[in-house]
């Protein structure tokens, strides 16, 4: 049966514009949003940059961001451990991030293709994705969780990358993002179109350098700059405030024309010298270490916008000065234009969003420790919750495991996991109240204070 439907929906996604439902409502204060998938869900780069614009543009939200990946995991996977692990954490969203690990990347590789009932073998993993999303998805509507879809991200496929090449992957990926789109169509659930974004950047990227690509070299976990276009992707999806702030002055007038997300009061203005008090309701994004945010989308112009524009000041160059702190020179054409604070790293207010990045530095790498243990527990233990005084059984297993992948490319990788756990699992309670107090820590570093700015005349 699931066959029929399934060829049917592919007939149509190919034939019929394929409507996908309704832009994202913004999430509010005490939303818990999870991201279900495996290793790419698991990393977390894409979210934490959705949460780093959230704390920063919506101080006064406390939203939490969870991590419901596990590397490795098929789709079956998942619904074996979505009471245990999904539900078990009350998400208000849930953010479905499937990726190919299902469609068996192997079944693609070269020496392969001659292999008897190969087609057949891609077509049925194809089939069990899309039979097990449907059922993940049912069964989150039925727990009245909220539902968001998020396409696959791209197989590298083209780019001249040294790992194998599993030719046809990011086909049968394009596959599983038609089927999306229709069951996004069923349900009426928003869709993300990672896959479509990142394909296209990517034959950009490979268009002047084919060595390079969006996707690390191993063609299929997501670089940092993938990962922010993921975030970017999926914000461009919401119903979210675009602007930091909004400040347009003219002196003449003595009038404030226009305060947007933000509040402006004690204006004093003439043609040489302006100053007032200003309290915005949010905090630019700071840019992630080693990351441009407008390498591929216009980021900055789109969503980081905190703009102070004075009309009618005298020709001349005038001084930015906020609490008395010299922030740069301007002329009185780019001051009537508008700059862009957000853009200026010596302003008090981005000094505050890095502080606020820096404990998110913390708060991330606590997240990986903690979710490092749920990795280990369901993959090598069937999800069971392993007690500290069965430590020796746990070694016991490792060590069993580390036999049998002796000649493996898994073993150092193995090898340095089972370390991490056996160091952190004693200490889990430890780190959950760690995890925890770094969120309010968070909550408290982000909250925007009044400034005082003047620009006069040089």
């Amino acid at each position: 049966m699931f066959k029929k439907y399934f060829a049917l929906i592919l007939s149509m996604s190919l034939m019929l514009v394929t409507e996908v439902y309704g832009q994202i409502p913004s999430f509010q204060d005490n939303d818990r949003i999870c991201f279900i998938g495996s290793s790419i869900a698991m990393n977390g780069g894409n979210y934490h940059y959705i949460n780093l614009f959230y704390a920063t543009r919506y101080p006064d939200r406390n939203i939490t961001f969870l991590n419901c990946g596990i590397s490795g995991d098929w789709t079956d996977n998942i619904l074996a451990r979505i009471h245990s692990d999904i539900f078990v954490v009350k998400p208000t969203w849930a953010v479905l991030m499937l990726e190919e690990n299902d469609l068996r990347p192997s079944l693609y590789m070269k020496d392969r293709q001659n292999e008897a009932g190969i087609q057949e073998k891609k077509q049925e993993r194809i089939e069990s994705w899309c039979r097990n999303a449907d059922s993940i998805v049912r069964l989150l509507m039925q727990a009245k969780v909220k539902v968001i879809l998020q396409t696959p991200t791209i197989y590298d496929q083209t780019g001249q990358l040294p790992s194998e090449n599993a030719y046809g992957v990011n086909d049968a990926l394009k596959k599983c993002v038609e089927f999306l789109k229709q069951l996004s169509g069923k349900y009426q659930l928003p869709l993300v179109d990672c896959w479509t974004v990142m394909n296209e950047d990517n034959r950009i990227i490979q268009k002047k350098d084919p060595t390079k690509s969006i996707i690390g070299n191993d063609r299929v976990h997501v670089s940092k700059l993938g990962f922010f276009v993921m975030a970017h992707t999926f914000l461009n999806n919401q119903d979210i405030e675009k602007k930091v702030s909004y400040v347009k002055i003219n002196v003449k007038k003595n009038s404030t024309l226009l305060a947007e997300n933000c509040i402006i009061s004690n204006l004093q203005a003439g043609t040489n010298d302006v100053s007032f008090e200003y309290l915005s309701r949010s905090l630019p994004f700071p840019s992630p270490d080693g990351l441009n945010p407008d390498s591929l989308h216009p980021f900055t112009s789109e969503l980081n916008k905190e703009v102070l524009q004075i009309k009618g000041l005298k020709r001349g160059n005038y001084n930015l000065l906020i609490d008395s702190s010299f922030i740069g020179t301007y002329s009185n054409k780019d001051l009537s234009k508008g700059i862009n604070l957000s853009l200026n790293t010596a302003t008090p207010q981005s000094k505050q969003s890095q502080k606020v990045l820096d404990q998110f530095y913390e708060y991330w790498k606590t997240e990986r420790q903690l979710r490092l243990l749920k990795y280990v527990e369901y993959q090598h233990f069937e999800g069971a919750t392993v007690m500290v005084a069965d430590m020796d059984l746990v070694k016991a297993k490792f060590d069993s495991i580390l036999n049998e992948n002796k000649t493996s490319e898994n073993y150092n990788f193995f090898k340095k996991v089972f370390a991490e756990y056996l160091s952190d699992k004693v200490n889990e309670k430890d780190m959950e109240q760690k995890h925890a107090a770094l969120f309010q820590s968070i909550y408290k570093l982000n909250k925007p204070v009044k400034y005082f700015i003047r620009i006069n005349k040089k």
